[in-house]
């Protein structure tokens, strides 16, 4: 029967092969282009992309590389399974505590848990890491900062992604209804994945880099950060040079500028379920502290008197309260002015160095202190 009786032309049929062609090439070339992804950059993306610095770390060793653009849920992750002991303090928090060094500390046996861009789902995540280890230490201390408790609708961030199955775990091990999967789906992670321009940015920089990612003694490269074994990170001389006090100034104010009319929002469903992890560490004897990462000054009296500076004092109203029907100390501020830091301690509106951190810690010590005496 000729095609024309069957009701199917010869120009029909190539545009079905044609279309199907096409389709097919598509998805050749994002499987390939998530493959080279994950070459160029596994420490972000890659499937165990982690472990060669989490098995750098349980030898004691150090971990250089090119940026802190790397998943660090899955570093903790692997950190936590290579422990050979339980660290009698460990810190739960966002980038602020990045720079938060043991030495800090003063002797005591601590290991800074910080991961980047954390929320509510995350003190939950952390907190399964934890058991799923059998870390669960003496002592724990939740950073709860501003965006905290945002709901998932209002997040302009995908940072958060990877630590959703941790979330999930611990939300059936508390009788919780977790967050629906369309909603907490790593949509934004997946498109990122299947970047050109994210592939040839990653392209680019391992082929023009002098340095790679490695294992190692060392503590200073002119090009990679450094991760340290006890959680905190040293900055490579080419970011040291770029952190300067202007840069920190200017940043602050643009941030204070985009943050003025943008006020923290409250999740109500993620409030109740942070009670119910908190219920669970104390039938697990775990003593918690909260602590609060301190604002670089420029930005902290910039967004004085604007609907920020409300939603901020709603938070901290939220923690206080949290803490008081508890009875869990908390420690450090929001306000720089009140622990003493000084807007050259910062590398922009949040993050602080070494130096102002001292004084948080210095807090928590004298806390310590006097719940000894008690």
């Amino acid at each position: 029967m000729p095609a024309e009786a069957s009701g199917t032309t010869p120009r029909r049929v190539g545009s079905r092969r044609y279309a199907l062609a096409f389709v097919a090439a598509t998805l050749v070339g994002l499987f390939a282009t998530s493959v080279a992804n994950k070459a160029y950059a596994p420490e972000m993306y890659a499937t165990g992309g982690m472990i060669p610095a989490a098995n750098a770390h349980a030898k004691g060793l150090n971990y250089a590389v090119f940026d802190l653009n790397l998943n660090i849920r899955a570093l903790r992750d692997a950190q936590l399974a290579r422990m050979t002991k339980t660290p009698d303090i460990i810190i739960i928090g966002a980038s602020h505590w990045q720079e938060s060094h043991k030495e800090l500390l003063k002797g005591r046996d601590i290991f800074n848990a910080h991961i980047h861009r954390d929320y509510w789902e995350d003190l939950l995540g952390m907190v399964e890491l934890l058991v799923k280890h059998d870390k669960l230490p003496r002592k724990l201390i939740f950073s709860l900062r501003d965006k905290q408790f945002t709901p998932v609708d209002d997040r302009k961030d995908w940072l958060w992604e990877p630590g959703i199955p941790a979330y999930r775990a611990m939300a059936r091990r508390l009788g919780l209804e977790p967050e629906s999967y369309l909603k907490t789906a790593p949509y934004d992670r997946a498109r990122a994945l299947i970047s050109l321009p994210m592939l040839f940015e990653n392209v680019t920089r391992w082929h023009n880099a002098a340095e790679h990612p490695m294992a190692t003694d060392q503590t200073h490269f002119q090009s990679l950060d450094v991760l340290l074994p006890d959680g905190s990170i040293l900055w490579s001389e080419d970011h040291k040079n770029i952190f300067t006090q202007e840069r920190a100034r200017r940043e602050s104010n643009a941030f204070a500028q985009a943050a003025i009319s943008d006020p923290p929002r409250i999740d109500a469903k993620g409030v109740a379920a942070f009670g119910k992890v908190l219920d669970f560490l104390k039938g697990h004897g775990v003593k918690v502290y909260f602590v609060q990462p301190p604002f670089n000054p420029v930005f902290y009296d910039r967004v004085q008197g604007t609907p920020y500076m409300d939603g901020l004092n709603r938070l901290d109203d939220l923690t206080r309260r949290i803490a008081a029907e508890r009875g869990i100390p908390v420690f450090g501020s929001f306000n720089p002015h009140r622990l003493g830091c000084t807007a050259d301690q910062y590398i922009d509106a949040e993050h602080a160095n070494p130096k102002c951190l001292q004084h948080v810690w210095d807090e928590f010590i004298a806390l310590e202190a006097a719940e000894g005496k008690s």
